[in-house]
């Protein structure tokens, strides 16, 4: 059976309600996506509009609702494969972060320092900060 709830205000234990329900909304994900492939495609995603394919392991990320500012963190990961010869990342592509969108290219290092971009089976990003 389903059930309602509805409150006209929530608050902690010491009655403070500013406090409570901002720490909750502060600490939660605002976006996130897992998606692959040559052709970026989303396997599952929360907040993400859509994703660009701007070339070889190369990806822009669009966000639907926009941050508050250019200043929100973002937690990168990728699966390696089972690539057992090869470093593989994933980083922000320089300059890139605005409001509702950034890149980010993946990639692997071979013979220690050569890098080459790669499609990625499964790439991940997880977008912490406030809304606009």
């Amino acid at each position: 059976m389903a059930s309602i709830l509805r409150v006209n205000t929530l608050t902690d234990a010491s009655s403070n309600n500013s406090t409570a329900m901002s720490t909750i909304n502060q600490g939660t994900l605002k976006a996130w996506v897992n998606f692959g492939g040559a052709t970026p495609s989303a396997i599952d995603s929360f907040n993400i509009s859509s994703l660009d394919d701007d070339g070889t392991g190369d990806y822009g990320v669009n966000i639907n609702s926009d941050m508050a500012n250019a200043g929100y963190a973002i937690t990168l990961s990728c699966d390696d494969q089972n690539d057992g010869g090869s470093v593989l990342g994933i980083d922000l592509t320089v300059g890139t972060i605005a409001t509702g969108a950034f890149d980010i290219e993946t990639f692997y290092l071979n013979s220690g320092t050569n890098r080459t971009n790669y499609d990625k089976t499964n790439a991940m990003c997880q977008i912490s900060g406030d809304l606009a």
